[in-house]
């Protein structure tokens, strides 16, 4: 058989190769294809009732909020209260239960909530929209307990699977919360909330999604393929053409192989020739050099292909090798780390090609180069940790010369400031100054970074857009080798959110949503401080306790929107009669206000205030369409005639309040004192 049949052999049978290879590469790709589509379908549809749940238990706190604050202080509260003692069979026979039921299923009505439970502090079912519940024990419910230790808890329940939070079978698709209730005064959870959400139909929903989705994605992987697949074709016929090209150019790269390894020497890299069928090698003396033999050391020695590749590299190497061998690759290069004689590891590049093939196109023999790259591969190494580290981060970065120019931001600060890279480059950070802080808090600034090399605090900064921002800033002094400072890094975090969360934070646990006034919690505060002033100044301080008359029919006859509506204009009409800055005026609950009045001067004071706020509050009130007249009766207790303490001076205010009731309301009820009762009947 002549050389010309044997190619011809060779390539026939490289060909049915190639095929086959590529007739793996459409099956595995067909199924990979698919398995992801599977997968993302998965994926979405846990993602998209991951944030069903996540979403609905959201709601559910807030209408938990809502039933509590329309409901709790009146109804449930009282209710909890009424059967501590009472046996569970006796809760469904609770007197106050009907009257409840039908305020729970008004006030439901409209919502996308078809069930509530309340749960007392021993677990029982003190109340359900399904009447036949109440007075079961959950105290064993997973639920129920995490909403004992205040933790909200939701979980979804498809049609007839059992829930691990009630152990009952399911007729559609649910989403159950528990929602713990606390104590407005003592912070304590007092009950739970268990609210049921349909969600059958967004469940469909979301199953109707994900095999669009799943369609969408194996369609879209199925044009990719036939493109790869065309691609991939086009490049087998090409390296099948450059194969026959290469056996035909092995020849003429034979003879000038001198030459080349010649060449090769000059330019400082080491030349390696081996045979691929023996194992024997031949180095050149310049690669003995790289690696720290003697001369005569390593020649023409038969040594393993991978005898001094570092472990990590080995895998690696291996598959270059051998995608090179199969045609698959035009060249062969590749970087590894390699043992020196001495044991220790350098960088290489390694670059080859196979000289010589047999009849059958398996190769024989291979010359190639090694380089040692090693400090250029220690040096990018560093510069790209460096890069990836700053481009990365979610801090700005900005890096000024001593002139304090800015030579360098990353793309963070583009983030925070709104200033491109080319906007500030050769600038003074200055220009992001807001103009808040003082010359000396500067001053401060750079004298410790002069001293100490560095400075860190909270900096506000203005934007290029001109809002203000809150930062945490980090600046260090950067020295060269000798000691000489170069440049300043500084690193910055826009902190304005947190800032702003912490204050609305701060304000919801001090304030009443609904008014803006004071809660009980703040004005507990505020009296605890004013007594103990008042006790140190011996001076005298007026607590007025208020409820509104008649307010309760508001709510029901025209909606609890209007009772809000009502209540914030009450809050103004009460501001407006307490002008002094040390005074207070709060909202302790439902329509119940109360007013402190510190360093009174005489008793007289206090009446004419609450007198004043009786005329102001029997003025008509005009809520939208709506003409509303309601009063109010009002205690007031003295300190330290009517109680030495908060809670006594509390409790003689609440007390004179309801005498007011009893007595007629729309009057004001000074707290009896032990010589002699005072009531003031002002209409």
């Amino acid at each position: 058989m002549t050389a010309e049949s044997n190619d011809a052999v060779g390539s026939a049978v490289g060909g049915k190769s190639d095929f086959r290879l590529l007739r793996y590469f459409a099956t595995a790709s067909l199924v990979a294809f698919v398995v992801v589509a599977v997968l993302l379908g998965y994926v979405f549809r846990t993602l998209s009732v991951d944030a069903l749940i996540n979403g609905y238990q959201s709601e559910h706190i807030n209408h938990a909020r809502i039933i509590a604050n329309e409901m709790w202080e009146e109804h449930f509260g009282p209710l909890v209260l009424s059967v501590v003692d009472r046996p569970s069979a006796q809760l469904p026979t609770a007197p106050q239960i009907p009257a409840l039921h039908q305020e729970v299923l008004k006030l439901l009505n409209g919502t996308r909530i078809y069930k509530i439970k309340v749960y007392d502090l021993r677990g029982r079912t003190v109340y359900s929209t399904e009447l036949n519940q109440i007075g079961e024990d959950k105290s064993d419910n997973a639920g129920v307990i995490n909403g004992l230790r205040g933790l909200n808890s939701s979980e979804l329940v498809h049609q007839n699977q059992i829930s691990s939070f009630e152990g009952e079978l399911q007729d559609r698709d649910v989403i159950e919360s528990y929602i713990p209730r606390y104590d407005p005064v003592t912070g304590q959870v007092s009950g739970v909330f268990e609210i049921y959400r349909d969600a059958t139909s967004v469940l469909a929903e979301v199953g109707q999604r994900q095999w669009v989705l799943v369609a969408a994605v194996i369609a879209l992987l199925t044009l990719l393929y036939l493109v790869v697949f065309i691609i991939v074709k086009k490049a087998q016929d090409q390296i099948i053409e450059q194969n026959q090209e290469r056996k035909r150019a092995q020849h003429a790269l034979a003879l000038s192989e001198e030459r080349w390894k010649f060449a090769l020497e000059g330019a400082g890299d080491g030349v390696w020739d081996r045979n691929l069928q023996t194992g024997e090698v031949v180095f050149s003396k310049r690669y003995k050099e790289i690696y720290g033999f003697t001369a005569d050391e390593l020649e023409n020695n038969t040594e393993a292909w991978d005898a001094r590749v570092h472990p990590d590299d080995l895998a690696r190497i291996e598959a270059d090798r051998a995608t090179y061998f199969a045609g698959e690759k035009p060249s062969y290069a590749n970087e590894r780390r390699m043992q020196c004689r001495d044991g220790s590891w350098k960088w290489i590049l390694s670059r080859g090609m196979v000289v010589a093939r047999d009849a059958q196109g398996r190769p024989l023999r291979m010359i190639g180069t090694h380089t040692d790259i090693t400090e250029r591969h220690e040096r990018e190494e560093a510069l790209r940790l460096a890069s990836t580290v700053i481009l990365t981060m979610d801090e700005a970065v900005t890096v000024t010369n001593m002139r304090n120019e800015i030579i360098s931001v990353n793309p963070a600060f583009t983030v925070i400031t709104g200033y491109f890279a080319s906007e500030v480059i050769g600038r003074n950070p200055k220009l992001l100054a807001s103009g808040t802080h003082s010359a000396k808090f500067y001053q401060d600034m750079w004298a410790k970074l002069t001293t100490t090399g560095n400075w860190h605090g909270e900096i506000c900064n203005r934007r290029k857009s001109g809002n203000l921002f809150i930062e945490w800033l980090s600046i260090k002094q950067v020295r060269d080798e000798q000691g000489v400072p170069t440049h300043y890094v500084a690193v910055f975090s826009d902190i304005s959110e947190r800032k702003a969360s912490e204050a609305r934070m701060q304000h919801l646990a001090h304030f009443d949503v609904l008014t803006n006034l004071p809660n009980r919690a703040l004005f507990s505060d505020r009296l605890r401080q004013a007594i103990a002033k008042a006790r140190r100044d011996k001076t005298q301080l007026a607590l007025m306790f208020m409820d509104l008359d008649r307010f309760k029919p508001v709510n029901d006859q025209l909606g609890h929107q209007v009772g809000d509506l009502l209540l914030q204009e009450v809050a103004r009409r009460l501001l407006d009669c307490v002008r002094r800055e040390s005074d207070t005026v709060a909202r302790i609950g439902g329509d119940e206000f109360v007013v402190m009045l510190p360093d009174l001067e005489t008793v007289q004071a206090t009446t004419l205030v609450a007198e004043k706020i009786l005329a102001a509050l029997n003025l008509v009130f005009e809520i939208g369409e709506h003409r509303i007249h309601i009063s109010s009766s009002i205690g007031i207790a003295i300190f330290p005639e009517h109680g030495q303490n908060e809670n006594n001076l509390l409790k003689s205010a609440d007390a004179a309040m309801y005498l007011a009731k009893e007595n007629g309301r729309n009057r004001v009820q000074v707290a009896a004192t032990a010589s002699s009762p005072v009531q003031l009947p002002f209409a």
